[in-house]
């Protein structure tokens, strides 16, 4: 375990930001082209921990992955067939959610095994919402939770399947179902009677089966905005053929909100190119939150998001149910902001990579800061902080997170800052090339 010092900074930033390829859609699009009838090439995939492990889970079930120059070829099998019938998942929710409804399109048993601490992530929604298409769920030592194996196999039907899943702890939930939708011998209807969170999340997962051919139709009434509160959800799926040809994966905008969040903390500017004009990316929404605590952001005609800050923060109060990943840098700001804040909404947090509540409450207490973690809020009271050692739970977000107050708060350090390696394995050189004033590039 490797400890990093994070770097302070007393003079305005001018960096311009190359993020890496983005974590979320780049499990999508790997996903989908496990479930085409055709090859896929992938332009600019995210090579990290999480991506890894899921090509290895879609290898698993027959798939060939070819490193080709700008990207990978991927060509789907003509029948899912498990080769070991063991799924290593680390600490990927996206692979253990993503992969189990393909585990029963297989009609094979699969175990799903990760790291220690993926046993803490919640599952149950789930594999109660596959057991209702035929799964069986066995080998489970805790209920609900990693590991466990799964096998039984769905039958084609005439009749409309209606599924209704509790999504409550996670929106994977939802986007795994969704995401095996068009490869399913029946039409399926998925029903979620309560709050979803991070709903921009399968917002993306329905544009992304889509855009590949899928048949899915959002009958719930979702508004596409990241703000807004609903409480029914409903959508209809019907089989499909999906296509494959080339996609090329967006940047990372979860991972944009460090940088761009420094040009607060700093003064100065960050700019990083190649920002969507439209995107069901939850980082988009950088631009919404940043703006009231002191932030002029603004994207370019040529497709350049800038931001620039004073140096001074205020805070916020904000929704972050629909936003759970943008928190942790949110946090941080708020934690160096003149003001109060209170960030709701995001009690699923503790189901993450780790307990984030309580790990923000943790770290910026450690720090010598005033936060206090409610069973669906964070609340961070400004006052001086003083530097000391971070712990990150293994948790990339948490690092991200540490290195932001570290820009103005000496002596504070990371441990295990490797953790990064989850979805930006370059973050560290890139953060030290942006304080250098030189273009950081991932």
């Amino acid at each position: 375990m490797t400890i990093w010092n994070a770097p302070a900074q007393n003079k305005p930033l001018d960096a311009v930001i190359s993020l890496p390829p983005s974590k979320s859609l780049t499990a999508r699009a790997l996903v989908l082209a496990l479930l085409a009838k055709e090859p896929t090439f992938l332009t600019n995939p995210l090579h990290c921990r999480d991506t890894e492990l899921m090509i290895a889970g879609i290898k698993e079930f027959g798939a060939q992955v070819e490193d080709q120059s700008g990207g990978i070829l991927i060509t789907p099998p003509a029948k899912l067939c498990p080769q070991t019938g063991v799924i290593e998942c680390g600490l990927a929710g996206t692979v253990m959610r993503f992969l189990a409804p393909v585990a029963l399109l297989s009609g094979q048993a699969v175990r799903f095994q990760g790291d220690a601490a993926a046993s803490a992530r919640p599952m149950k929604g789930l594999l109660d919402a596959l057991t209702q298409l035929g799964a069986e769920i066995t080998d489970m030592p805790v209920p609900g939770h990693l590991p466990f194996t799964i096998s039984g196999q769905v039958t084609p039907s005439d009749q409309l399947q209606q599924v209704k899943i509790d999504a409550a702890a996670s929106s994977q939930f939802v986007s795994a179902l969704l995401l095996v939708s068009a490869a399913l011998p029946f039409e399926m209807q998925v029903e979620v009677d309560s709050v979803l969170p991070s709903i921009r999340h399968v917002e993306m997962t329905v544009a992304e089966v889509n855009a590949r051919g899928g048949a899915i139709e959002n009958i719930g009434g979702e508004s596409g905005d990241w703000n807004t509160r609903q409480l029914r959800h409903l959508w209809r799926c019907k089989p499909a053929q999906l296509s494959g040809g080339e996609q090329t994966i967006e940047p990372d905008l979860t991972n944009a909100g460090p940088f761009l969040g420094a040009a607060l903390v700093c003064g100065g500017q960050v700019s990083i190119p190649n920002w969507p004009e439209k995107t069901f990316q939850p980082g988009d929404a950088w631009r919404q939150l940043l703006s009231p605590m002191g932030a002029r952001i603004y994207r370019t005609p040529e497709g350049t998001l800038v931001c620039q800050g004073q140096g001074v923060i205020g805070g916020t109060r904000s929704d972050l149910e629909a936003l759970g990943e943008l928190t942790p840098t949110l946090a941080a700001l708020c934690a160096l902001a003149v003001s109060p804040s209170k960030l709701t909404g995001i009690g699923h947090l503790r189901g993450h990579e780790t307990d984030r509540l309580h790990a923000l409450e943790t770290e910026i207490n450690r720090l010598g800061g005033k936060a206090h973690a409610g069973e669906n809020s964070l609340t961070i009271s400004p006052t001086p902080l003083h530097g000391d050692l971070v712990k990150t739970y293994g948790d990339h977000r948490m690092a991200m997170f540490a290195a932001l107050i570290g820009l103005q708060v000496p002596g504070v350090q990371i441990a295990d800052i490797e953790c990064v390696s989850k979805t930006f394995p370059d973050f560290t050189a890139t953060w030290e090339a942006m304080l250098a004033g030189a273009n950081g590039l991932a």
